[in-house]
């Protein structure tokens, strides 16, 4: 009954604003996995006695976030038996990835008692790659459901969406685990995860009387793999793209997979990083998301893509002073505004760059492809953070990660100058 109700009204809305509520939800529904995993995570392994190196290395269960690009044409052409006939192309794979999540995140909730690094590894793997899975699909629909004049508006309501579910997953998560077991935080985001089927259910499928189509392999391979590749090969600087993509966020990332065991570290508890990092973090961010936003409007992408790169370099030597200073409540305040609304106006700009180097007619791959580079960083150049950290101390740590944006500002220069150059 609650869902007749539910889809009755979101119905009745206006048809354009029906999606981009939709397209929020669906972003709670990415972003709470994957703060699980990347996250949350860290604290538990902390709890659990495991060391920086160790901890740091688990930024490697992520590498299916950087493989998306292998697996979204299939998804892109395939059809899930029963489930497709009835809720559509998109929406079946949705549904079905969203319940491989609730089982995978319950299961980890009772494997992680065991202790067993090799266990909370699998399952942590196995909820990435279901993820993952979510990720290229709804990519994929964000873009096939909004017009083009309407793409950059819709990625600003996915985002924000994204760093809600990241909330629940990061900040309330957090929160219970000062009053109840790891076991049962999990398995309550399990259910929230559940939460998310009542989404799909309402959403619009955005493949209308789509039907699968028998290929030989060779033709499948063309249509779906060679084509979209060759076809971004358009792009001027192509392979310095593909590069500056995969560094944009490096320096955020290096210095944010170890945020939450330094503040453990220096002396916060879960309570206060919960309550500074993820809940005021979040309302940092989402102001961050909105300047970022009408950067682009006012000035343009490529003059945001300078000033994100800044702001999230220098947002990491606030870190480094916290670092000197010690545990201080109001100054951790000031430094998460930094660090959060710097990411978010990261987060804002880079979406909006990835969506307008992607061709309609190959959304999902061309799509996955540079979300599946962009995360390289968190998954493989990240992974030695630990290492770094022991070795220089949190202080040099921190100055490190900063330093590590240099490549990225150069990328952007050659790429802009060349393609200004080609104007001339």
């Amino acid at each position: 009954m609650a869902i007749i109700l539910l889809k009755n009204l979101v119905f009745s809305m206006n048809k354009s604003f029906k999606n981009f509520i939709i397209i929020f939800l669906f972003g709670i529904s990415s972003g709470l996995p994957i703060s699980l995993i990347l996250s949350t995570i860290k604290p538990l392994l902390v709890d659990k006695g495991f060391d920086l190196k160790t901890i740091g290395l688990f930024s490697l269960v992520s590498i299916p976030y950087s493989l998306k690009f292998i697996i979204s044409p299939f998804i892109d052409s395939k059809a899930l038996p029963i489930l497709t006939r009835i809720f559509g192309q998109r929406k079946s794979w949705i549904i079905f990835s969203q319940a491989l999540l609730a089982i995978f995140i319950s299961s980890f909730g009772i494997i992680q008692i065991s202790n067993s690094l090799f266990f909370i590894a699998c399952f942590a793997i196995l909820i990435a790659i279901a993820s993952a899975t979510q990720d290229i699909v709804i990519d994929a629909y964000r873009i096939e459901i909004t017009s083009a004049e309407n793409q950059g508006l819709a990625a600003s309501f996915y985002v924000y969406g994204y760093r809600l579910g990241m909330l629940i997953s990061g900040a309330l998560a957090l929160a219970l685990a000062e009053k109840i077991s790891w076991q049962a935080v999990y398995i309550l985001m399990a259910v929230f995860m559940c939460c998310c089927f009542i989404t799909t259910l309402v959403a619009n499928e955005s493949r209308k009387n789509w039907q699968p189509k028998k290929y030989k392999f060779a033709q499948w391979y063309r249509n779906f793999i060679i084509e979209p590749f060759v076809d971004f090969s358009r792009h001027n600087n192509w392979l310095l793209i593909l590069i500056f993509i995969i560094l944009f966020k490096l320096t955020d990332i290096f210095a944010g997979n170890l945020t939450l065991p330094f503040l453990m570290e220096i002396g916060f508890t879960k309570i206060e990083i919960a309550t500074i990092t993820k809940t005021f973090g979040l309302f940092a961010t989402l102001f961050g998301v909105l300047i970022g936003g009408i950067l682009v409007k006012k000035i343009g992408l490529i003059k945001s893509l300078w000033i994100a790169i800044f702001m999230q370099a220098v947002s990491n030597l606030a870190f480094s002073y916290l670092a000197l200073k010690g545990k201080d409540n109001g100054l951790l305040y000031l430094v998460i505004f930094i660090e959060n609304s710097s990411g978010g106006i990261g987060d804002s700009v880079f979406v909006a760059y990835l969506s307008s180097l992607c061709n309609i007619a190959f959304s999902a791959t061309q799509y996955s492809l540079l979300s599946s580079l962009a995360s390289f960083s968190r998954s493989f150049l990240a992974a030695s953070a630990g290492i770094f950290a022991q070795s220089l101390g949190w202080f040099g740590f921190f100055i490190f990660s900063t330093i590590l944006a240099l490549p990225c500002f150069i990328l952007l220069f050659i790429i802009t100058f060349n393609k200004n150059l080609k104007k001339t």
